[in-house]
């Protein structure tokens, strides 16, 4: 065991080669306690005396990173590696970032992606350049022990793995790909936060007709409905949400005159857009709702303060041609860009 972890072999590997499970491979190392220990990089080789706080993980003997002092949290993210809305998960993740540092919080962030936001020194304190590998991050949360633990939809497994390292930690779906609905008939979305106790409502949008193929579908919408449209579905979505076992941001879907289709947390484009939209930072607002720094009342005041227009239009931009890219279907998970057309402003990409 002690010489396949210094070739670099992962758990995975060696189960494979010994024709055993990996959480068999896993129960014996830890039980011979072979753990990583983590060098840190230096990009002088040595020539100066620098501390870029970016770690990379071996089986030898000597770990130089400690944990790190004071309130911290973990963040989980492989940055935008490809085109489409890994963009707009990547911001709302720094935008994570950038709050919890604001509320003196370290931030320790795991990263496979020198593309991701999460690299720069401005939002994270110290980085981890290790593979999205249950492996990989529990050995990180191990280590550093955080209070909390950000990490994006699709990648439950790794949410899984921190927890059984590190029970107290809370692990946050921070971000997740639109769901797709194509209607002859448009699609209305409540947006809403829910603390616990009290909905509070982020606007309304409505899905508008798709030029390509008649029909409405996700690729544009357009916010802050009329008040007629809105009332019909606002009681209905506050009931809905506060039927959730968490806190968090939350989108409710409509197909038919009062009858909601679905509850899911608000996306990553989502969340971009509104917060174009109403003039509030919605990261900036579930942070401080998981962390317990939320106020209600702050949030009302800003909902009638931060918005100084009466609505705005979203378009999805898919520029393929730019890029020369051939047979591709336009789609919410491959969203290249937006258009945001405001009432009273001009547009903005």
């Amino acid at each position: 065991m002690s010489r396949a972890r210094s070739w670099g072999l992962s758990d995975d590997q060696i189960a494979q080669s010994w024709a055993i499970s990996p959480q068999k491979v896993a129960d014996l190392r830890e039980e011979n306690q072979l753990h990583r220990v983590y060098k840190e990089v230096v990009p002088s080789a040595g020539e100066f005396d620098e501390h870029p706080h970016r770690f990379y993980a071996t089986f030898e003997t000597e770990n130089e990173s400690d944990a790190t002092a004071g309130p911290r949290a973990l963040i989980v993210g492989d940055g935008p590696r490809k085109l489409g809305n890994s963009t707009a998960n990547d911001y709302v993740l720094a935008m994570i970032a950038r709050e919890l540092k604001h509320h003196q919080y370290q931030v320790v962030s795991h990263s496979n992606n020198p593309n991701s936001l999460l690299m720069t020194q401005w939002l994270s304190d110290k980085v981890y350049l290790e593979p999205m590998t249950e492996e990989a991050v529990a050995s990180v949360a191990r280590l550093e022990r955080p209070d909390y633990a950000f990490v994006p939809a699709g990648k439950q497994e790794l949410g899984r793995a921190i927890e059984r390292v590190s029970p107290k930690v809370v692990v946050i779906e921070a971000t997740q790909i639109p769901k797709n609905v194509v209607s002859s008939i448009p699609t209305l979305e409540f947006n809403g936060l829910f603390d616990g106790q009290v909905v509070y409502q982020l606007g309304i949008v409505g899905e508008l007709k798709d030029q390509g193929v008649g029909k409405y579908q996700t690729l544009a919408k357009r916010a802050h409905l009329e008040s007629d449209l809105a009332t019909k579905v606002t009681a209905t979505s506050e009931r809905a949400i506060s039927q959730q076992e968490t806190t968090g941001l939350y989108q409710v879907l409509y197909q038919a005159e009062g009858v909601h289709e679905d509850v899911s947390p608000l996306t990553a484009p989502d969340i971009a857009f509104m917060t174009k939209v109403l003039g509030m930072n919605l990261t900036a607002i579930g942070v401080r709702l998981m962390i317990g720094r939320f106020s209600g009342q702050a949030l009302v005041k800003a909902s009638h303060e931060g918005t100084t227009y009466h609505g705005a239009i979203y378009r999805a931009h898919f520029p393929y041609a730019d890029y020369h890219l051939t047979n591709q279907k336009s789609a919410p998970a491959t969203v290249i860009g937006a258009q945001i057309e405001r009432a009273n402003k001009g547009s903005e990409q």
